[in-house]
């Protein structure tokens, strides 16, 4: 029963177990210090222009945003739309306070009344604080592009998907 015993063998595994906790506690400290998930974003925002275009002045937009991470997914729809055509899918990055969004303009919903136009490129820049997305808009039907902010529309407890 003495020879199951061996010094070498017991310091061996001593001195892995040891050091397998070690570098456990060395990489909880460095996450818990050093990795922070980013701000949560996700909802529905609606957008209002500074100084809006003809061609958006009637329209009130909304910008549903989904985040994993960093990476968002979002869509641009008119409010009280009566069917899906209205939409127009985005997608980018959230880094920092910072988001940048592009996806192709759908000409329905933006400022271009030529139905066989294929779709241009539309970008939403801007930066996230305390709920509000401020930012510009540009597409290659607008002359220039618009300022806007985009304020989180707020969902009572009763309006609340239940799971």
């Amino acid at each position: 029963m003495h020879n199951h015993f061996n010094l070498k063998s017991l310091a061996f595994y001593g001195t892995m177990i040891g050091s397998v906790l070690l570098l456990f506690k060395g990489v909880t400290a460095y996450g818990e210090s050093q990795l922070k998930a980013p701000v949560t974003i996700g909802g529905d925002y609606s957008l209002k222009f500074d100084t809006p275009p003809n061609c958006l002045k009637d329209k009130d937009l909304t910008l549903k945003i989904e985040q994993s991470g960093i990476y968002i997914f979002a869509h641009l729809a008119q409010e009280k739309t009566e069917h899906n055509l209205d939409k127009i899918a985005l997608h980018g990055k959230f880094k920092g306070q910072e988001m940048i969004l592009s996806g192709n303009s759908n000409p329905l919903l933006f400022c271009s009344s030529d139905l066989s136009q294929n779709p241009n490129q539309l970008t939403l820049t801007g930066e996230f604080k305390e709920k509000i997305f401020m930012g510009k808009i540009q597409d290659q039907t607008l002359s220039k592009s618009i300022n806007f902010t985009a304020k989180i529309n707020s969902v009572s407890p009763a309006e609340k998907p239940t799971h």
